[in-house]
């Protein structure tokens, strides 16, 4: 904690949207991994943040008690020092247990520093845990009740948005999946903004809701930046919502 309280102004910032920058690239790349490695990676920027934002004992207390949590679920899974994402165990009912286990104790840090960063970052993990064991309700709830505990112009709100997408995404729920990346691309300081919108306009595409698809691809073809690196079988899905003529 020493080391990070060192850090000053402008180099605090930069870390922080360096960091959450990093952190939503690798969200959006490895869902099947995000249990338990995105906190990882986002426990940092919550301390950072805290610091930077707060700087005061409550902060640094729920920043704390965050990593601690989190390193001793890695530890419990199995996972070797310095490793982000959880291995699988051998047992899945030892996985499910462990992973009951935990669900309780990053609720009872979101609860207890409710607030904070750190509190939120705690009820993301808290959701990645209950849908890893099935309960996509809770975890959506779970989800609900970080955003309600931030900043509304967090770039940690469309983070948090984003991974609500990609689990509605991941059981073909694509309305709801492309609610969820339409409102993590409302956040104009989001990176990864416009491949949000793209995934949005993809999942009402899926999902038959051929207007709100294509309004997104005639948005992103007038905002976004030409260097937009998405696949090409998704730009050709944007170029042919963009010449679609609806009723």
């Amino acid at each position: 904690m020493a080391r990070k309280s060192k850090l000053q102004g402008l180099d605090v910032i930069e870390d922080i949207e360096s960091i959450a920058e990093r952190a939503a690239q690798w969200i959006r790349e490895h869902l099947p991994l995000t249990l338990g490695a995105i906190i990882a990676i986002l426990a940092t920027a919550a301390s950072l943040s805290a610091l930077a934002a707060y700087r005061t004992r409550e902060a640094e207390t729920a920043s704390d008690a965050l990593d601690r949590v989190s390193q001793d679920y890695l530890r419990a899974m199995g996972a070797e020092l310095g490793a982000l994402a959880v291995p699988e165990l051998a047992n899945p009912d030892a996985a499910a247990e462990i992973r009951s286990e935990y669900v309780a104790q990053f609720a009872a840090i979101a609860a207890e520093h409710e607030g904070t960063v750190a509190g939120a970052l705690a009820r993301l993990e808290e959701g990645n845990l209950s849908e890893a064991g099935g309960d996509l309700d809770a975890s959506i709830e779970t989800w609900r009740a970080a955003l309600r505990d931030l900043d509304p112009d967090s770039n940690l709100q469309a983070i948090i948005q984003l991974r609500i997408g990609q689990a509605y995404e991941a059981v073909e729920r694509w309305v709801e999946a492309g609610e969820a990346y339409e409102s993590a691309a409302t956040y104009d300081r989001f990176p990864l903004r416009y491949w949000a919108m793209a995934d949005a306009a993809r999942c009402f595409s899926q999902a038959g809701e051929v207007q709100r698809a294509r309004d997104l691809a005639l948005r992103l073809f007038s905002e976004g930046p030409p260097e937009l690196n998405l696949p090409e079988h998704q730009r050709a899905m944007l170029r042919e919502l963009r010449q679609t003529r609806t009723p």
